[in-house]
């Protein structure tokens, strides 16, 4: 620090990883301190957001022989084949097809319990992990209630990590008309929960979260559409705002979920994109698949087919994207696998050396940051 300013130091070390940055805590308190601050964090944050840092890529599987649920980090190096950047995070609480990645932002990732309803936070960079409260809301008498899917994000205007959760209400007597859909909004700087009155008339349910996705600020879901025919759309929740819109799907792309049809949202060479694909039986087998994306975002006439890859076979489900121009998938056996969607080899699978129990993989970009949960947890309550 004798010899460099702070904002030349600052400089230098926001560029580093976060194994890094650990180890050069230790040269002085000085350098401690600076690495700690907020405004360190903060920048390190906004290098990765703006892609100035490579991301990584986080797989989540349940290993069957260890009975648990394990947090991997992978290069994002194609020359490297997903080679392993740091230790195994492994969950707590976790048992057998127990833990849903909800998403990842800015290095913290959310998880939810389908046993117990818990929900948590983790920075795997850090190795710290938060169990929230629960939602405070309590089921009125008469009916059944089930937190169903969710979304993470982060609100830059109030600088503030949030989740939205949708519950599910259903009358104990089937009665249709009576369904109704709650969302409470949990706020990790006031480390508690609210009620959200929507702007728009939601769905009885949405989509499993291994189908939703976060971009441009917004969390996004395929549900149904919100009239008297079959249909669907998807949804999304912008944070900063705290409101909904509803994103019709593109032109020629199947609006119904059908007996054999599903629909995946991913990012993909950032921009919003959708996926759609035929299933057959319990597994996808030589099936095609056809990606549209969204050229400009929220403009539905923007929607553009740009992709369509296969046949590909053995594949359970797409994950995410790779880079600009590739797809992780899981495999039936519970196998990773990537495929590129342009070039010669387009739909060609690779397959790699990562293994889960069927059905667990996920997958999404991972950016490392020194988000401190426990500093931020509650923080304007003090």
């Amino acid at each position: 620090m004798d010899v460099l300013s702070e904002d030349i130091l600052m400089e230098i070390l926001v560029r580093l990883p976060v194994k890094c940055l650990f180890q050069f805590k230790c040269v002085s308190k000085s350098w401690c301190s600076l690495i700690k601050s907020p405004r360190f964090t903060h920048l390190h944050v906004t290098r990765a957001k703006n892609g100035d840092q490579e991301g990584v890529i986080l797989v989540k599987r349940f290993i069957k022989d260890e009975r648990k649920i394990v947090l991997s980090l992978h290069s994002k190096d194609e020359s490297l084949s997903l080679q392993v950047v740091a230790p195994d995070f492994e969950v707590p609480y976790s048992t057998y097809l127990n833990m849903i990645l909800v998403g990842t932002c800015h290095g913290i990732i959310c998880l939810k319990s389908n046993e117990s309803g818990g929900i948590y936070l983790c920075n795997p960079a850090t190795r710290e992990f938060l169990t929230l409260p629960d939602p405070p809301f309590r089921c009125p008498q008469g009916y059944f209630c089930q937190l169903g899917e969710m979304g993470f994000g982060f609100d830059a205007v109030s600088d503030d990590f949030k989740i939205i959760t949708f519950t599910e209400i259903t009358p104990d007597e089937y009665n249709d008309d009576l369904n109704s859909c709650k969302v409470d909004i949990y706020s990790l700087s006031t480390n508690s929960w609210r009620e959200l009155d929507p702007d728009v008339t939601l769905p009885e349910w949405v989509y499993n979260p291994r189908f939703s996705v976060l971009f441009n600020g917004c969390f996004h879901w395929c549900t149904p559409l919100i009239t008297d025919s079959f249909g669907l759309q998807i949804l999304s929740f912008e944070f900063s705002t705290e409101q909904f819109r509803e994103i019709q799907f593109p032109d020629g792309a199947p609006d119904t979920e059908g007996e054999y049809g599903m629909q995946k949202l991913i990012v993909l060479d950032n921009s919003l994109a959708l996926m759609w694909y035929n299933i057959t039986g319990s597994q996808i087998s030589d099936q095609h698949f056809d990606i549209w994306v969204m050229m400009e975002y929220g403009v539905q006439e923007s929607w553009v087919k740009k992709f369509s890859i296969g046949p590909l076979s053995g594949i359970d489900c797409p994950l995410s994207s790779w880079n600009s121009n590739k797809l992780l998938w899981e495999m039936s056996n519970g196998q990773l696998a990537s495929c590129p969607v342009l070039g010669d080899n387009r739909g060609s699978l690779t397959k790699y050396n990562i293994h889960g129990s069927p059905t667990t993989l996920q997958a999404d970009i991972y950016h490392e940051s020194l988000v401190a949960l426990g500093e931020l947890c509650g923080r304007r309550m003090n």
